[in-house]
């Protein structure tokens, strides 16, 4: 199901994701709990089977351990708590945060048929937002495209 995502996995240098990270179950369904919804089902799996990386030296979120939540600006829970109400009642959870005049969120107002939530991608420049990907895999397929260096 996600044979071309972690064929970029195996072969990008833009995207450096870290040997046994994965997360556990029981956090994910902790996570979903208080958020009240269930997390997109490529997410979940990233989780399950990748867990943390970087890319373009911004981490991109994930989830921890509930005893190091607090203390780890990294997990999508943690961030969440953190949003203002606006941006929960917008359905904005953010994913990616880079260090530069972007960021990128889930959009958990509705899910596609495969329970996936839309990737948006908001400019800070023009404070429009728009679909940047389908589903977690594509946002990461894309990513790894863009940021991968074309060879000459």
């Amino acid at each position: 199901m996600y044979t071309s995502l972690i064929e970029k996995l195996a072969h990008t240098k833009a995207l450096k994701w870290f040997p046994n990270r994965q997360v556990e179950e029981s956090w994910i369904v902790e996570v979903e709990q208080e958020l009240g919804f269930l997390l997109p089902p490529s997410y979940r799996w990233w989780l399950l089977n990748y867990g943390q990386a970087m890319l373009s030296g911004t981490q991109i979120l994930t989830i921890t351990s509930s005893e190091h939540r607090e203390y780890t600006d990294t997990d999508i829970l943690y961030i969440y708590r953190l949003a203002d109400e606006q941006a929960k009642q917008e359905g904005k959870l953010e994913l990616f945060i880079p260090d530069e005049d972007e960021y990128y969120y889930f959009d958990t107002r509705m899910t596609d048929a495969r329970g996936e939530f839309k990737v948006m991608r908001l400019d800070y420049f023009n404070g429009e937002p728009e679909v940047y990907a389908d589903s977690f895999a594509e946002f990461l397929e894309k990513l790894i495209d863009q940021r991968t260096p074309r060879n000459a």
